[in-house]
């Protein structure tokens, strides 16, 4: 899914934070989202604080909530990845080769006993 600056997007919760907290897209990433933190829990407030009221979440853990109107560009561009993303899965699920265990090479080289 395509993010844009102003989507409202829901977060999982992490480091400080206990509980799931929503807010605004203010930059997009290739594979994470940067989102001003603006609905939480109100015991999550010192984990907000420490944060700066941001979060940097990865868009595969992002949940939009609500999305700004989107032109016809972005909706082209949004199939385009779409099929992107389709490609890159279906050649990681087709394209792994059988690999073979290798042998060791290790030469063992024993030490005479000593003769005391």
């Amino acid at each position: 899914m395509l993010y844009k600056i102003g989507d409202v997007v829901k977060g999982k919760k992490f480091g400080p934070m206990d509980h799931d907290f929503s807010g605004e897209v203010e930059k997009v990433y290739e594979n994470s989202i940067m989102i001003a933190i603006q609905d939480y829990d109100p015991s999550d407030q010192s984990g907000v604080n420490e944060l700066n009221g941001r979060a940097i979440i990865r868009k595969d853990e992002a949940k939009m909530l609500k999305a700004v109107p989107r032109t016809a560009e972005d909706k082209e561009a949004e199939v385009e990845a779409e099929k992107e993303e389709a490609e890159k899965e279906a050649k990681k699920t087709t394209g792994k080769k059988a690999t073979r265990a290798r042998r060791s090479s290790k030469v063992r080289i024993e030490k005479p006993a000593d003769k005391n």
